[in-house]
This record gives structure tokens, C-alpha cells and sequence, in this order.
């Protein structure tokens, strides 16, 4: 990257930032507190509560306000300090300028000679000089560009990258690093890559040394997450940034932030969720899961577990938002579907002591726990079983099966989510060849969900091909939008509406279509009757 280039990231948000109060705290009292915010731990709740609100959010040369806010933004505060703020999470505390009052280690303020960083962080393993600035770990960029004095180290081991201008600090950047992780998972291990091709799993992979400069159609098909890393610009699409496509794949499509605008969000609606484990505390989800329970789980969270409650109730990318969540954890690995039937049957019972005006309306499966094709090997009459009384207590269960599930995968197309006629069914790379009559065809890609492996690291995945599984817990959201605004519909009557309601296409399939659905259930509402229980 070229030396101006550089200096806009060296830069950073100071000359957008108005003069800050006279410093009055110690460099002891904000070091305290920036001890409190791990990045990639903490949320954007935990800024706010130790350092109060910012002056300013900003992205992209606009500021926002508090509730108007992108997915990822700038916090500015005074003193020289600004936090990057990516999908609900700290992802960079940022110090450039003299009234910054923080200090590395107690060792390094803003003003410290490269020698002194040197003492205290370690060597590079290479110094690279008067050359472009490549931005990767453990190389120190001395002289960028033959520009005297203008340095860059990054140390990503420690957590910290340093700016340098006359050889002196001029920002200090605190990051993710390598920290966190959880059980037979570290987040911040990634691994270099010598080629990647379409429909690739990149999620902490290092591409930073391919030239992905003319595969801008590769790249929507990958799989990557925040801790994915990238080639320098000058090698990526002209004005591809990863980060917008995987905050723009938030969006469910087909219209579902146009119902959310008109507050059909399934607050008041009352879901269910059999899948593999999670923490309750992820950004996404926080707050929405009324009731939570364990039927054989032995570990703590999962990849599926809070990808599939973001599909249903996540504040950025569910289709049903305001819902409230009951999740139950089954463990899927064992194949043995007893769990799931048990699962099952912990909802109907739970269903029971529910009021009329709080029951569980529909509950997601994103498995097969029976049937042909069925991965499960043990005990597959179980769960038939346990459908059956789900369905006598007036609860919809969605899942994948081939006899007793009715939903089929589409894709979206990127350049008009919101339009049901540009769907594909099938999976991107393999369209379906058949179009049964008796399926309703529900996006899976491309999509972002939740992603923690670890309970105070929160994160986000894109996935440019995704499965049935993510569909099942689309469905259930917008079920739940239109039980919000009819409570009155039959688990019956809310199937046969997806069917009239959606989209059909010149081959026959039919595209889920939730504006048209919720306009359906909306006539369909009787003047009065009881509820469906």
C-alpha cells in the first residue's frame, strides 16, 4: 500500500474529532479502563458503560446518530481516542495525538522513539525499508515509501499495531490480536492459504499473500468471518470491501426490513429453537431468549447453535427480531434422534403451562432427525412420534426432513434482495433440477449469522453458499410475523398461506414471498375467535 494510503489510517478520525476537555485523568485511570475492553470481547453496551456516550459516530465521511447506527462505525470521544465498532463488538481501540493519555504496558505514550517500542514489544522478525507498507505481523515497515520517518509495526501476537512518524509513536492501535478462543477452537489462529477457489471455507485463513484482484464473483461465494485476513487493496476488487458484504448479507431480503419499518418484528410472538448449543449473550441475540435448556449437550456453544437463533430472532439478521426464543440444546453429533424427540417433547410440555397469548407457535429444526436421507442412525420413530404431539398441541415444526418438512433451499441474488422473482432454487453453484410442488423455496446465502465459539468473544460469519439449515429458522421469523399481526391462525392455516402467499415462478416452484404473506394473514384475521389453543 502507498504511502498515502498510510497516512489516512495513520490519521484516523483526529481531524474529524473537536478539541477534548482539558485532560484531567491519569494515564494509571485510562489505562483501567481500557483494561476493560478487550477487542473482539467486549460489546459496544460495555463503551458505553465505562466510557459514557462519544461525541460522535461516524463511517464513511457521515456521522450518525445513537439509533440510526451501520453495522460498523466509529466512536469518537475526547482525548484522542476513537473506538471501531464492527456488528455490536469492539473491534479496535485507537490513541493518535497529544492529549492521548494512554500507555502500552505502562512503557509506551504517544511520542515514544521506535527503539523504545523495540525494547518492549521485541524485534521484528524483518525490517522492510522504502517500500510500500504491507501491513503483515511481525515485519517492521521502516521509511514507507522512501519517506523518512514513517514506520509501521504490527504485533499481532501482543494485540497492538504502532504508527510512526520521525521515528516517534504517533498512534497506537490496540486489537483482537490472538487472544480468546474456546475449547478446540482459537479464534485467532489464522492460517496462510496458497490458493483459494469458489465456495471455499476461509474463516481464519490468511489470503493476504494471493492476488485476488479480478475475482470479485469468487469472493460473494466464500465463507469468511472478521478474523479472515486479506490482501492488501491494491490486490483485492476495485472497491470490494469485505466488511460491507458481510454487513449487507445481514439483511434477510424479500422484503423483511420493509415489515420491520412497519413494526411487524414478532414482538409478542412466542418461537422455539431445537439446535446445538449456545451462550445467551452474543449482540445478535441478547435479551431475546425467554427460556433456555439443555438435553444432553457437553460443551458450551457451537457454529450452528447461534447462527440459527440469529436467522430467527437476531437483531441485524433475523427475520423476526422482537420474537421472543426458547432454544433447546440437542446434541446432533451423537445421531441419535432420542435427543431431539426429548427436545421436542420439553416444549410441548413447557407449551402447556404456557397462557393462551404466550404460546410457542412454531419451532425450528434445522436437521433431518428422520426419514429417508435421515443422518440419524438411533431411535428415528421418535421423533414422528413427538411431531404428532407437537402438532395435537396446535405447535408448527419446521425441520428437514423429506416426508414431513415442506421447505426447500433458494438463493438470494445480491444485487435486488428484495425481490422474490430474481430467487434461484437450489444451492448457488448446484440449481434445483427438480421443483416439487410441495415445497416453499426459503434463502440460505447470502447470508451473515452469529458466530461464538467463546462466551466473551462475539463475532460474525458470512456464508456465500449456505444449507437447509439456514432456511428452516428464516421461515420460522416470518411465521412468526404473521402470527403477530393474526394470533389467531392455525399452524394449517399459517402453512397454507406461505403457499398462496408466495411467489411463484415460471417453472412452478414458489419463492417464500413475507410482504405477500403477511398482507394474506392480515385478511385472514377473523373479527373474533379464540386462539389457536
Amino acid at each position: 500500500m502507498r504511502l498515502h494510503a498510510f497516512l489516512i489510517l495513520l490519521a484516523g478520525t483526529s481531524a474529524l474529532m473537536p478539541a477534548g476537555p482539558a485532560v484531567s485523568e491519569s494515564a494509571s485511570d485510562i489505562n483501567a479502563k481500557i483494561a476493560q475492553l478487550k477487542p473482539g470481547r467486549a460489546t459496544a453496551d460495555d463503551l458505553i458503560r465505562i466510557f459514557g456516550e462519544p461525541q460522535k459516530y461516524i463511517w464513511g465521511g457521515r456521522t450518525f446518530t445513537k439509533d440510526k447506527l451501520p453495522a460498523i462505525y466509529i466512536a469518537l470521544y475526547p482525548k484522542d481516542f476513537s473506538v471501531v465498532v464492527s456488528m455490536g463488538s469492539v473491534h479496535e481501540l485507537r490513541f493518535r495525538g497529544p492529549a492521548a493519555q494512554y500507555s502500552y504496558q505502562g512503557k509506551i505514550k504517544i511520542g515514544c522513539p521506535l527503539e523504545r517500542v523495540i525494547e518492549v514489544v521485541g524485534p521484528p522478525v524483518e525490517t522492510i525499508e522504502a517500500k510500500p507498507c504491507g501491513w503483515q505481523d511481525g515485519i517492521l515497515y521502516k521509511d514507507i515509501d522512501g519517506k523518512k520517518g514513517y514506520c509501521y509495526y504490527l504485533r499481532n501476537d501482543q494485540g497492538v499495531r504502532f504508527f510512526f512518524q520521525d521515528y516517534g509513536v504517533a498512534a497506537i492501535y490496540l486489537t483482537a490480536g490472538e487472544s480468546g478462543g474456546g475449547k478446540g477452537y482459537s479464534p485467532g489462529t489464522v492460517r496462510p492459504v496458497g490458493s483459494v477457489a469458489r465456495f471455499d471455507d476461509v474463516r481464519r485463513k490468511d489470503m493476504s499473500k494471493l492476488d485476488l484482484t479480478d475475482r470479485k464473483n469468487l469472493i460473494s461465494t466464500l465463507r469468511f468471518n472478521q478474523r479472515t485476513v486479506w490482501p492488501e487493496s491494491a490486490k483485492m476488487p476495485a472497491g470490494f470491501d469485505p466488511n460491507k458484504l458481510l454487513a449487507d448479507a445481514m439483511d434477510p431480503g424479500l422484503g423483511v426490513r420493509a415489515l420491520h419499518a412497519r413494526g411487524v418484528t414478532g414482538k409478542g410472538v412466542n418461537v422455539a429453537i431445537i439446535d446445538q448449543p449456545l451462550y445467551q449473550n452474543h449482540p445478535e441475540f441478547a435479551g431475546r431468549i425467554a427460556a433456555y435448556h439443555d438435553v444432553g449437550c457437553d460443551s458450551e456453544s457451537s457454529m450452528h447453535g447461534p447462527a440459527v437463533a440469529s436467522l430467527l430472532v437476531g437483531k441485524n439478521c433475523g427475520t423476526a427480531p422482537q420474537a421472543r426464543l426458547y432454544h433447546v440444546a440437542a446434541p446432533s453429533w451423537t445421531l441419535d434422534t432420542a435427543y431431539q424427540a426429548k427436545a421436542l417433547d420439553w416444549i410441548v410440555e413447557l407449551n402447556k403451562r404456557l397462557p393462551a397469548r404466550e404460546n410457542i407457535c412454531v419451532v425450528s429444526v434445522s436437521a433431518a432427525p428422520s426419514g429417508p436421507g435421515s443422518p440419524f442412525k438411533k431411535n428415528q420413530r421418535m421423533w414422528d412420534a413427538a411431531c404428532a404431539r407437537a402438532e395435537a398441541d396446535g405447535i408448527l415444526v419446521l425441520d428437514c426432513t423429506t416426508h414431513h418438512g415442506f421447505i426447500g433451499p433458494c438463493w438470494l441474488d445480491s444485487s435486488d434482495r428484495a425481490n422474490p422473482a430474481k430467487c434461484t432454487p437450489g444451492f448457488l453453484g448446484r440449481p434445483a433440477r427438480r421443483m416439487p410442488s410441495d415445497r416453499v423455496f426459503v434463502p440460505t446465502a447470502p447470508r451473515t449469522v452469529a458466530e461464538q465459539y467463546d462466551k466473551d468473544e462475539h463475532s460474525y460469519q458470512y456464508c456465500g453458499r449456505g444449507g437447509l439449515s439456514w432456511a428452516i429458522p428464516y421461515c420460522a421469523g416470518v411465521l412468526a410475523l404473521g402470527w403477530q399481526v393474526n394470533p389467531d391462525m392455525t399452524p394449517q392455516q399459517a402453512r397454507q398461506l406461505l403457499f398462496d402467499s408466495a411467489y411463484k415462478r415460471r417453472d412452478g416452484s414458489r419463492i417464500i414471498n413475507p410482504k405477500q404473506f403477511i398482507r394474506l394473514a392480515r385478511l385472514s384475521r377473523p373479527t373474533s375467535a379464540p386462539r389457536r389453543k
